[in-house]
Protein backbone atom coordinates (compact mmCIF):
# COMPACT_ATOMS: atom_id res chain seq x y z
CA UNK A 1 0.00 0.00 0.00
CA UNK A 2 1.10 3.16 -0.84
CA UNK A 3 2.21 5.89 2.27
CA UNK A 4 -0.35 8.27 0.41
CA UNK A 5 -3.14 5.74 0.91
CA UNK A 6 -2.19 4.71 4.38
CA UNK A 7 -1.79 8.19 5.61
CA UNK A 8 -5.82 8.54 4.36
CA UNK A 9 -6.65 5.27 5.85
CA UNK A 10 -4.97 6.20 9.34
CA UNK A 11 -6.93 9.61 9.12
CA UNK A 12 -10.28 8.16 8.49
CA UNK A 13 -9.35 5.47 11.47
CA UNK A 14 -8.69 8.62 13.62
CA UNK A 15 -11.21 10.36 12.99
CA UNK A 16 -13.59 7.53 13.31
CA UNK A 17 -12.10 7.16 16.90
CA UNK A 18 -12.06 10.63 17.53
CA UNK A 19 -15.91 10.91 16.81
CA UNK A 20 -16.75 7.61 18.41
CA UNK A 21 -14.87 8.95 21.81
CA UNK A 22 -16.38 12.30 21.14
CA UNK A 23 -19.76 11.23 21.32
CA UNK A 24 -19.47 9.91 24.55
CA UNK A 25 -19.11 13.70 25.72
CA UNK A 26 -21.90 16.30 26.64
CA UNK A 27 -22.88 18.02 23.43
CA UNK A 28 -21.49 21.59 24.51
CA UNK A 29 -18.02 19.70 25.23
CA UNK A 30 -17.66 18.22 21.53
CA UNK A 31 -15.40 20.60 19.69
CA UNK A 32 -16.44 19.14 16.53
CA UNK A 33 -20.21 20.08 17.19
CA UNK A 34 -19.09 23.68 17.31
CA UNK A 35 -17.49 22.96 14.01
CA UNK A 36 -19.99 21.66 11.92
CA UNK A 37 -22.90 24.41 13.52
CA UNK A 38 -20.14 27.26 12.22
CA UNK A 39 -19.97 25.28 8.85
CA UNK A 40 -24.09 24.81 8.21
CA UNK A 41 -23.96 28.92 9.49
CA UNK A 42 -21.73 30.06 7.01
CA UNK A 43 -23.81 27.88 4.39
CA UNK A 44 -27.14 30.08 5.47
CA UNK A 45 -25.40 33.09 4.87
CA UNK A 46 -23.97 31.98 1.44
CA UNK A 47 -25.32 29.43 -0.41
CA UNK A 48 -29.01 29.54 1.23
CA UNK A 49 -29.89 33.50 0.08
CA UNK A 50 -28.24 31.92 -3.50
CA UNK A 51 -30.27 29.41 -3.81
CA UNK A 52 -33.53 31.00 -2.48
CA UNK A 53 -32.63 33.80 -5.50
CA UNK A 54 -33.21 30.89 -7.78
CA UNK A 55 -36.28 29.67 -6.30
CA UNK A 56 -35.16 26.75 -4.60
CA UNK A 57 -36.92 25.95 -1.06
CA UNK A 58 -36.95 23.34 0.92
CA UNK A 59 -39.83 20.96 1.20
CA UNK A 60 -39.97 21.03 4.94
CA UNK A 61 -40.51 23.35 7.70
CA UNK A 62 -38.14 24.26 9.38
CA UNK A 63 -35.23 24.26 6.13
CA UNK A 64 -32.88 21.28 6.14
CA UNK A 65 -29.89 23.70 7.16
CA UNK A 66 -32.17 24.79 10.67
CA UNK A 67 -32.86 20.83 10.47
CA UNK A 68 -29.25 20.62 10.95
CA UNK A 69 -28.33 23.20 13.45
CA UNK A 70 -30.81 22.20 15.59
CA UNK A 71 -29.77 18.13 15.43
CA UNK A 72 -26.48 18.67 15.80
CA UNK A 73 -26.78 20.90 18.53
CA UNK A 74 -29.06 18.74 20.58
CA UNK A 75 -27.88 15.20 19.30
CA UNK A 76 -24.38 15.89 18.95
CA UNK A 77 -22.08 16.04 16.10
CA UNK A 78 -22.66 11.52 14.77
CA UNK A 79 -26.25 11.74 15.21
CA UNK A 80 -26.72 14.75 14.31
CA UNK A 81 -25.04 14.14 10.93
CA UNK A 82 -26.80 11.07 11.04
CA UNK A 83 -30.18 12.66 11.45
CA UNK A 84 -29.80 15.14 8.93
CA UNK A 85 -28.82 12.76 5.87
CA UNK A 86 -31.67 10.81 6.73
CA UNK A 87 -33.90 14.42 6.29
CA UNK A 88 -31.98 14.98 3.00
CA UNK A 89 -32.89 11.56 1.73
CA UNK A 90 -36.85 12.30 3.10
CA UNK A 91 -36.51 15.92 1.20
CA UNK A 92 -36.88 14.89 -2.11
CA UNK A 93 -39.65 14.66 -5.28
CA UNK A 94 -40.18 11.58 -3.81
CA UNK A 95 -40.31 12.48 -0.33
CA UNK A 96 -43.05 13.99 1.94
CA UNK A 97 -43.49 17.34 2.95
CA UNK A 98 -44.61 19.36 6.14
CA UNK A 99 -43.41 20.74 9.65
CA UNK A 100 -40.48 18.30 10.96
CA UNK A 101 -38.39 19.23 13.33
CA UNK A 102 -35.60 17.78 14.57
CA UNK A 103 -36.68 18.17 18.30
CA UNK A 104 -39.84 17.24 19.14
CA UNK A 105 -41.41 20.03 20.82
CA UNK A 106 -43.15 18.85 24.37
CA UNK A 107 -46.75 19.85 24.25
CA UNK A 108 -48.08 21.50 27.25
CA UNK A 109 -51.05 20.54 27.33
CA UNK A 110 -49.35 16.75 27.66
CA UNK A 111 -47.05 18.29 30.40
CA UNK A 112 -49.55 20.15 32.23
CA UNK A 113 -53.40 19.08 31.04
CA UNK A 114 -55.37 20.98 33.59
CA UNK A 115 -53.44 23.92 33.79
CA UNK A 116 -52.59 24.82 29.59
CA UNK A 117 -54.69 27.09 27.76
CA UNK A 118 -53.84 28.37 24.68
CA UNK A 119 -53.57 32.08 25.07
CA UNK A 120 -54.87 34.52 21.88
CA UNK A 121 -51.19 35.12 21.14
CA UNK A 122 -50.04 31.31 20.35
CA UNK A 123 -53.22 30.67 18.57
CA UNK A 124 -51.79 33.82 16.13
CA UNK A 125 -48.54 32.78 15.94
CA UNK A 126 -50.32 28.78 15.15
CA UNK A 127 -52.41 30.37 12.59
CA UNK A 128 -49.98 32.61 11.16
CA UNK A 129 -47.26 29.55 10.95
CA UNK A 130 -49.90 28.10 9.14
CA UNK A 131 -50.72 30.37 6.51
CA UNK A 132 -47.10 30.99 5.82
CA UNK A 133 -46.56 27.22 5.15
CA UNK A 134 -49.47 26.99 3.18
CA UNK A 135 -48.80 30.22 1.45
CA UNK A 136 -44.87 28.35 0.74
CA UNK A 137 -46.83 25.19 -0.94
CA UNK A 138 -48.52 27.39 -3.29
CA UNK A 139 -45.59 29.08 -4.06
CA UNK A 140 -42.95 25.82 -5.13
CA UNK A 141 -45.86 24.91 -6.75
CA UNK A 142 -44.60 22.28 -9.66
CA UNK A 143 -41.07 23.72 -9.39
CA UNK A 144 -40.84 21.55 -5.97
CA UNK A 145 -39.07 18.37 -7.65
CA UNK A 146 -36.42 20.88 -9.10
CA UNK A 147 -35.87 22.77 -6.50
CA UNK A 148 -35.64 20.15 -3.91
CA UNK A 149 -32.49 18.64 -6.15
CA UNK A 150 -30.63 21.49 -5.78
CA UNK A 151 -31.42 21.89 -2.31
CA UNK A 152 -30.47 18.25 -1.38
CA UNK A 153 -27.28 19.07 -3.15
CA UNK A 154 -26.26 22.18 -1.86
CA UNK A 155 -27.32 20.33 1.71
CA UNK A 156 -24.94 17.29 0.54
CA UNK A 157 -22.21 19.68 -0.18
CA UNK A 158 -22.48 21.39 2.62
CA UNK A 159 -22.13 17.86 4.82
CA UNK A 160 -19.59 16.81 2.69
CA UNK A 161 -17.58 20.02 3.31
CA UNK A 162 -17.58 19.66 6.78
CA UNK A 163 -16.13 15.94 6.96
CA UNK A 164 -13.63 17.28 4.83
CA UNK A 165 -12.86 20.36 7.51
CA UNK A 166 -12.65 17.72 9.50
CA UNK A 167 -10.77 14.97 7.74
CA UNK A 168 -8.04 17.85 7.07
CA UNK A 169 -7.57 18.44 10.44
CA UNK A 170 -7.10 15.15 11.21
CA UNK A 171 -4.37 14.83 8.70
CA UNK A 172 -2.45 17.42 9.58
CA UNK A 173 -2.48 16.29 13.39
CA UNK A 174 -1.46 12.82 12.21
CA UNK A 175 1.41 14.05 9.93
CA UNK A 176 2.59 16.75 12.66
CA UNK A 177 2.84 14.30 15.11
CA UNK A 178 4.92 11.49 13.07
CA UNK A 179 6.92 14.21 11.46
CA UNK A 180 8.06 15.93 15.21
CA UNK A 181 8.80 12.62 16.29
CA UNK A 182 10.79 11.12 13.41
CA UNK A 183 12.68 14.92 13.86
CA UNK A 184 13.13 13.68 17.81
CA UNK A 185 11.38 16.79 18.77
CA UNK A 186 10.36 16.17 22.47
CA UNK A 187 7.12 18.40 22.33
CA UNK A 188 5.00 16.28 19.30
CA UNK A 189 1.92 16.30 21.91
CA UNK A 190 2.18 19.81 22.53
CA UNK A 191 2.16 20.63 18.87
CA UNK A 192 -1.06 18.36 18.86
CA UNK A 193 -2.67 20.80 21.37
CA UNK A 194 -1.50 23.72 19.41
CA UNK A 195 -3.38 22.37 15.79
CA UNK A 196 -6.19 21.21 17.68
CA UNK A 197 -7.62 24.79 18.80
CA UNK A 198 -5.32 26.84 16.52
CA UNK A 199 -6.26 24.78 13.35
CA UNK A 200 -3.78 25.40 9.80
CA UNK A 201 -1.98 28.46 12.07
CA UNK A 202 -0.69 25.89 14.63
CA UNK A 203 0.19 23.76 10.86
CA UNK A 204 1.85 26.14 9.54
CA UNK A 205 3.81 27.44 12.98
CA UNK A 206 5.05 23.86 12.87
CA UNK A 207 6.45 23.87 9.64
CA UNK A 208 8.34 27.03 9.62
CA UNK A 209 10.14 26.02 13.91
CA UNK A 210 9.92 22.22 12.97
CA UNK A 211 14.14 20.61 13.24
CA UNK A 212 15.27 21.31 9.64
CA UNK A 213 16.97 18.62 7.88
CA UNK A 214 16.32 15.64 5.26
CA UNK A 215 14.39 12.40 6.73
CA UNK A 216 16.56 8.82 6.13
CA UNK A 217 15.10 5.19 6.82
CA UNK A 218 16.57 4.06 10.19
CA UNK A 219 19.10 0.81 9.57
CA UNK A 220 17.07 -0.97 12.14
CA UNK A 221 13.28 -0.07 12.31
CA UNK A 222 13.76 1.12 8.51
CA UNK A 223 11.04 4.12 9.94
CA UNK A 224 12.22 7.58 8.29
CA UNK A 225 14.39 9.71 10.90
CA UNK A 226 16.35 13.23 10.79
CA UNK A 227 19.22 12.34 9.31
CA UNK A 228 21.42 14.29 11.79
CA UNK A 229 19.96 12.04 14.89
CA UNK A 230 22.57 9.62 16.21
CA UNK A 231 19.52 8.02 18.16
CA UNK A 232 16.62 6.47 16.21
CA UNK A 233 13.34 8.37 17.76
CA UNK A 234 11.48 5.34 17.07
CA UNK A 235 13.45 2.30 18.03
CA UNK A 236 16.21 3.84 20.50
CA UNK A 237 18.85 2.33 17.98
CA UNK A 238 22.68 3.92 18.62
CA UNK A 239 23.56 4.82 15.42
CA UNK A 240 27.41 5.91 14.14
CA UNK A 241 27.11 9.49 12.84
CA UNK A 242 28.33 9.20 9.35
CA UNK A 243 31.86 10.44 8.22
CA UNK A 244 32.34 13.68 6.74
CA UNK A 245 32.85 14.34 3.68
CA UNK A 246 36.31 14.83 1.90
CA UNK A 247 37.42 18.36 1.11
CA UNK A 248 36.86 19.44 -2.56
CA UNK A 249 40.49 19.11 -4.73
Amino acid sequence: MKRSSKVVLWSCLTLCVYLTAEAFLPVASQPSARVAVALVRGYQSTGSPALQSMGVRCRYFPSCSHYAVDSISHYGTVSGVTRTAGRLFRCSPWGGSGFDPAVEPHDAAYLAPQEYQETPEQKKAREDLEREWNKLRQDIGEEAPIACGMGIAACVIAVISMLVAIGIQVFMMVFTYKDAKARGDQNAVLWLVLIFFLHWVGFVVYIIARPKGDLTPCPNCHQKKLDILTKCPHCGTEIASAPPKPPAA
